[in-house]
């Protein structure tokens, strides 16, 4: 269980330049007063005895954390959907197109048609911009001419500068919020509410932190598995042993 008094920066992740996660919160079928989150690592246990009408009553931990292993070797899923995490996430446009893919998650987005977006974007390290990988459709390899990569980045930065110059003249100029944001890039950052049980987080986590996903988003999703270990070792434990794909 985790205790109340935890430090706040426990929660936070800073990724990338200006992005973030945050854990805001998570939930299971038991309410714990005294605990940072009413979740812990043996609620899919505690959910799955209610087959046999004996459900949220825990036994010894160490049964409860073996129940759950058998489960999630077995894949036996439900008891692990039974736990709700709900993750605050800062990241580029492009890094959350991807995200959103993963249709169990139930997303709420700040709305560049309500707002003036504020003036921050993501410009890679020139290391981390490497080069297209030559035998796929998609990737890079951390490799290349450094002075090519600072170019980029340099070109980048400008481009967008100038694009946010050009997106608060539009606003001021009275150009609807939903249409001056077209000046904005990819790159731009957004933010967003993420809701998604114990169950599919895994699941969008095997993919996001697989080497073959996008660096940036491998980062993201690092730093999720960094903030969950905080709250639930022993169900990202069973996540190493059993979901991760590399």
């Amino acid at each position: 269980m985790t205790e109340s008094n935890t430090p706040p920066w426990i929660w936070h992740r800073n990724v990338l330049d200006h992005g973030h996660v945050r854990i805001l919160n998570l939930s299971g079928p038991v309410r714990r007063p005294g605990a940072t989150f009413d979740a812990d690592d043996i609620d899919p246990a505690l959910s799955a005895r209610m087959s046999f009408n004996n459900g949220l009553k825990p036994r010894a931990r160490e049964l409860d954390i073996a129940l759950c292993d058998y489960l999630l070797r077995n894949k036996h899923t439900t008891p692990f959907e039974m736990v709700e995490c709900w993750i605050e996430m800062k990241m580029p446009i492009f890094v959350a197109r991807q995200f959103v893919r993963h249709r169990t998650a139930t997303i709420n987005e700040v709305s560049g048609r309500y707002i003036t977006l504020p003036e921050e974007w993501y410009i890679p390290k020139p290391e981390a911009v490497g080069v297209k990988a030559p035998k796929a459709k998609q990737g890079r390899l951390m490799t290349g001419n450094p002075e090519d990569a600072g170019t980029f980045c340099d070109f980048l930065d400008e481009h967008c500068k100038r694009g946010y110059r050009n997106y608060k003249e539009a606003i001021k100029a009275g150009i609807p919020n939903e249409l001056a944001r077209c000046f904005l890039s990819l790159n731009h950052y957004t933010h967003w509410l993420w809701k998604q049980d114990l169950h599919n987080i895994m699941g969008f986590l095997a993919l996001r932190v697989d080497n073959h996903a996008q660096w940036e988003a491998q980062a993201y999703a690092e730093a999720i598995i960094g903030l969950l270990r905080n709250a639930l070792p022993d169900s990202m434990d069973l996540f190493d042993k059993y979901r991760r794909i590399s």
